[in-house]
């Protein structure tokens, strides 16, 4: 059996409109638009966007990020196979390696502006020391902390990661598509 992304993309598409012909419910969770024949082109400005907005909704610390990359996708004209195929590059565990380093990117990109919400490694490093005390003493090593410019720092962090993989993985699948 000879493997077709055409022949494949018409299975699922029917499969999916045999869906929606079977209640309101599906009709509402699989709209019209999502059957956009230009949604599912294996072409390289449609394949670029939609691994450019899947690997940035994998970054992004929300839930149910596959609905995000599509919706993106769909808004953008991005291929939505591809979208959801880079989205899945992401495990729940990476979390907590990412969101130190998006927290960390904040800082530097707000520290450039001479704002910081007081956070550093040494402080990091203090609370760490103090967790086999208990909560107290970590939330007393926190007291000094800026919490508004903390999360400001963490979330500036997310946009810049996020764009700025996106924005590599656009680049990277134009550059190797044309070679």
């Amino acid at each position: 059996m000879k493997f077709s992304y055409n022949g494949l993309v018409r299975k699922v598409d029917d499969y999916i409109r045999r869906k929606r012909d079977t209640s309101k419910l599906w009709r509402v969770l699989l709209p019209e638009k999502l059957f956009a024949p230009e949604l599912w082109l294996w072409e390289p400005r449609s394949v670029a966007t939609g691994s450019a907005w899947g690997v940035s909704w994998a970054l992004a610390p929300v839930p149910m990020q596959t609905i995000f990359a599509v919706l993106s996708s769909i808004w953008s004209r991005g291929n939505i196979p591809m979208s959801v195929l880079t989205c899945w590059i992401s495990f729940p565990g990476y979390q907590v390696i990412l969101w130190p380093l998006q927290w960390w990117v904040g800082a530097w990109v707000l520290g450039c502006f001479g704002i910081g919400s007081g956070v550093n490694m040494e402080l990091i490093r203090n609370a760490a020391e103090a967790a086999p005390q208990g909560l107290t003493a970590i939330v007393s090593v926190f007291g000094e902390v800026n919490w508004l410019l903390l999360c400001t720092e963490l979330l500036l962090g997310c946009l810049v990661t996020c764009a700025a993989l996106g924005g590599a993985m656009y680049g990277l699948i134009r550059m190797l598509w044309r070679q």
